[in-house]
């Protein structure tokens, strides 16, 4: 099945790398999206936040799943935490991709980052005859939860486990996988998204 996938990445450092994977995966007769041309997202930011984000919402739609490709501040960038979030919203499947290792144009390689999935996460609040779920998340893994500051009502579906867990505040890393992209990640790429869909009831 061609799965729609979505790519987020910090563009600046690591679009060379994202592109190694994006190529890896539409040479396999796949579909993707993502921004490849930094002038597209550039546009649309010198509006204002929300039409930013409703563009964003434009390019994730139709998409199954979320890749998010991980180098050194990966997980720092507002941008790619509303893209992962939103994922979740919509009940997408959702993964996560080391990229440091990939050599860029200039044959060199980056220092690995935070996951992304460690420091966004989800809050379960039991409310008796039934549970509730909000995204929250923290500027590092040293710091306190908060709620999200784009998505504040609950979280609509949460189709990736039969039951939602025990009250309290579990971190995306407890639900979704971070992978390494090494000599085989070519071969690999097309399994670690089908698993992400297949999460996901995609």
């Amino acid at each position: 099945m061609a799965r729609y996938t979505f790519f987020s990445f910090h563009y600046k450092p690591d679009v060379q790398r994202a592109q190694v994977v994006k190529k890896s995966w539409v040479t396999q007769e796949r579909k993707d999206a993502g921004f490849f041309d930094s002038s597209v997202f550039e546009k649309a930011q010198k509006q204002n936040d929300d039409a930013l984000k409703a563009f964003l919402n434009r390019e994730m739609d139709g998409s199954s799943v979320v890749c998010t490709l991980v180098g050194t501040e990966t997980a720092s960038r507002r941008w790619v935490r509303y893209e992962i979030q939103r994922g979740v919203w919509e009940g997408k499947g959702l993964l996560a991709v080391r990229i440091h290792r990939i050599k860029n144009w200039e044959q060199k390689q980056s220092v690995a980052g935070d996951s992304p999935f460690h420091v966004l996460g989800v809050y379960v609040k039991d409310n008796g005859a039934s549970k509730s779920m909000y995204l929250v998340e923290r500027p590092s893994t040293s710091d306190r939860w908060t709620y999200s500051a784009d998505f504040s009502k609950v979280i609509p579906k949460f189709p990736y486990r039969n039951t939602l867990p025990a009250e309290g505040t579990y971190a995306l890393s407890e639900f979704f996988q971070i992978y390494d992209w090494a000599s085989d990640g070519y071969e690999k790429i097309g399994t670690w998204i089908e698993r992400a869909a297949t999460q996901a009831g995609r």
